[in-house]
């Protein structure tokens, strides 16, 4: 109506006054004879009247909608991972073809044409040019990628998601394994913390006790912060699902959300929150640990699906608190530093409730762990009667037998020892801790192939826990199969990339097993990590037997520093002294190393590993009597010892008999010893021309 008039029976008048395209250039009519030419109207004007510039929009939106729909979907259904890649790579291709189809979809009958429908109608061409443009891209674009991948190839993932393929000592993930993260404590008040740790740890018990079920240890758990990434859980734990969740107090009331996890991809398997009063703590454990069981269950063999959920319960919440303090006390890492605080808060417990067995199976842990590394007496009574106080009221705590097997083993009582273990194995034949303890009291009592059994055993029952690959390691590296002590050494550090003590038992071994380049790597990394006393004496084996002596006095010294008690770092410092022709120093050392040898014998006196060690420091000292009698006795206890036979030949060399030298050293070498290390061994470099030792050393042509 602005611009023409209907007359009615008449027809059609129009309003304005025409004037010549080329004065007036706000209107353009495209495609005509003589008409304007698209170049006439600026670029971005052109986008906006094609509508590329919507239909860019719309495609950008519908390819992201089409991605996140794959990336869920795809996976519950089982499609192949190239499936999503696929998708992925369609929707990048269809984006510029659905521009130039947008641009060029504006020409109508052979001519562009400039928009002059009224609103509602242009809304509607526009959007239609908007859905053919973008349904005819992704149309083009799967005919394309479809022609790619069937004669090149659409890359697929270098390795499946969540899996560490670099090093091939990871165990695989089973499917019916199961880990627990720490909790978050969301309002960080002390009975948010307190309960951040015991739910986990409560919840890993019961779970431990479900046959076939491969869980996490509390050990290996509790290495990552709460809300780890998934494909970390899953790298260092090696378990296929994995609990975490937050508690959060308000006054009586406790919230905990628990989520189950599936690590390969993310996703929540499910999500739970739980408002209870404080004293329903218990029956809301068991509620999570049944949820984790619920969606393990199908993992596991028929005949072993229900869990076992039996457990003690206090008798108040006030009592559990002070238990829960006394344990976390004892998680700290200096033992000097917790086991005061330990100790108190496990009295605060029992005072509350006498017969609580927990507590006192919490004494009876911390005091064998104080005796252990603190080295001292006053602790092994207090220990027994702490174990027998909970064994008494719970004859079912294989925790309480484990740690009596520790007590036992590490003075010396190796049948009780395994007597305990053997009980804690009839209460739980998993227990992996048990087992490792019976392992080393077996090799004690010099029943190899029974400690190689159990020990092999151990490793892998709890998927991500090094320990047990620890003391398989040790065990195959004391029997003089160093390669493959190397290989158990090696699943450590894969498991653990900073693990101090798998870098260095790796790296000693690889150099007992001659491979001295891989060695040195391997240490500095241990130092890297933390400069610890046997890694520096260690580090200084390798470099004495390397031939660079001052570095090597410079290593051991560095071990005598930190570790001041230590017999064996000053023995290695005396002999890198020795060897850098500083015999006066040597034997001041040597001197030093001898009375600190005694201290530690007198410990355990039957530990043949000081006796062989002793018996070196008093040969260096010509007290040769003494050193007959403490390598006879060592020999009694492990002859299948390499290094015991290595003793007595280097004992036996520099006492001048070289004959009695080599018929020693060649059965250190039948047993494992390394040719390579007697080569170079400065205490035997007198040696170097007799025929006998060259062949046993490998220096013959």
């Amino acid at each position: 109506p602005n611009y023409i008039q209907t007359l009615p029976k008449r027809g059609y008048r129009l309003l304005v006054t025409p004037q010549l395209a080329g004065e007036n250039t706000g209107s353009v009519v495209l495609g005509v004879a003589n008409g304007a030419r698209s170049s006439d109207i600026g670029f971005l004007e052109n986008l906006n009247r094609r509508g590329v510039l919507e239909t860019g929009v719309a495609y950008l939106v519908v390819g992201w909608l089409l991605i996140q729909i794959a990336d869920i979907v795809f996976g519950q259904l089982h499609l192949p991972p190239w499936a999503g890649t696929f998708v992925t790579i369609l929707v990048i291709a269809g984006f510029p073809i659905a521009l130039v189809l947008s641009w060029f979809l504006e020409f109508r009958d052979g001519k562009a044409v400039a928009d002059v429908l009224s609103p509602s109608d242009r809304r509607r061409k526009r959007f239609s040019r908007t859905y053919m443009s973008v349904v005819g891209a992704l149309g083009a674009a799967a005919v394309l990628v479809a022609t790619y991948d069937y004669l090149v190839g659409i890359p697929g993932p270098a390795s499946p998601v969540g899996e560490i393929t670099e090093s091939p000592y990871l165990p695989p993930v089973a499917d019916n394994s199961i880990g627990v993260l720490p909790f978050m404590a969301l309002d960080d008040s002390e009975e948010s913390r307190i309960f951040a740790n015991a739910i986990p740890e409560d919840v890993l018990t019961r779970l431990s006790r479900v046959p076939e079920l491969l869980v996490s240890s509390r050990g290996d758990s509790f290495t990552l912060e709460p809300n780890t990434p998934s494909s970390r859980v899953r790298e260092r734990l090696r378990v296929a699902k994995y609990v975490e969740g937050s508690v959060q107090f308000d006054g009586e009331t406790m919230r905990v959300v628990v989520q189950l996890i599936d690590s390969k991809t993310g996703y929540h398997i499910l999500s739970r929150t739980f408002d209870r009063p404080l004293n329903d703590y218990f029956g809301m454990r068991d509620d999570i640990t049944e949820l984790a069981v619920a969606n393990v269950r199908p993992a596991l063999p028929p005949e072993t699906r229900k869990a076992v959920m039996s457990s003690s319960i206090p008798a108040g919440v006030d009592v559990y608190i002070a238990y829960r303090r006394g344990v976390d006390a004892s998680h700290r890492p200096d033992v000097q530093e917790w086991i005061d605080d330990a100790l108190e808060w496990f009295e605060v417990a029992l005072g509350r409730d006498p017969e609580y067995a927990p507590a006192h199976a919490g004494k009876c842990d911390a005091l064998v762990e104080a005796y252990i590394w603190l080295d001292d007496a006053q602790y092994i009574e207090a220990a027994e009667s702490a174990c027998e106080m909970a064994l008494n009221l719970n004859p079912n705590l294989d925790v309480v037998f484990t740690s009596l097997g520790d007590l036992y083993r590490a003075t010396g009582r190796l049948q009780e020892s395994e007597d305990a273990y053997s009980d804690a194995l009839r209460i739980d034949p998993e227990n992996a801790a048990a087992l490792v303890g019976l392992g080393e009291v077996y090799r004690l009592q010099q029943r190899a192939a029974e400690a190689e059994d159990v020990l092999r055993k151990a490793a892998g029952l709890h998927p991500g826990d090094w320990s047990a690959y620890n003391a398989l390691g040790t065990f195959l590296y004391r029997s003089g199969r160093f390669a493959e002590a190397a290989a158990e050494f090696r699943k450590m550090v894969a498991l653990d990339d900073e693990n101090v003590r798998g870098y260095t038992n790796l790296a000693t071994a690889l150099v007992l097993a001659e491979q001295f380049e891989a060695a040195e790597p391997a240490f500095k990394r241990a130092l890297e990590l933390e400069p610890t006393g046997l890694t520096y004496s260690n580090y200084g084996m390798l470099l004495y037997n390397l031939g660079r002596f001052d570095e090597a006095v410079e290593s051991h010294r560095k071990a005598v520093e930190l570790e001041n008690q230590d017999y064996l770092a000053r023995s290695n410092l005396g002999d890198a002294l020795w060897a850098a022709g500083k015999k006066t120093q040597s034997r001041s050392v040597f001197a030093e190393a001898e009375a600190l040898a005694h201290e530690a014998l007198a410990v355990n006196p039957n530990d043949a590993f000081v006796q062989m060690d002793l018996a070196w420091i008093k040969t260096v000292l010509e007290k040769h009597d003494e050193a007959d009698d403490l390598i006879e006795r060592a020999m009694t206890s492990v002859p299948d010892d390499p290094y015991v036979h290595y003793i007595k030949g280097i004992m036996l060399n520099r006492r001048g008999d070289s004959q009695g030298a080599v018929q020693a050293l060649g059965q250190s070498v039948e047993l494992g010893y390394s040719k390579k290390m007697l080569g170079v061994d400065p205490h035997l470099a007198n040696l170097a021309d007799n025929p006998a030792f060259r062949t046993l050393a490998g220096l013959s042509e």
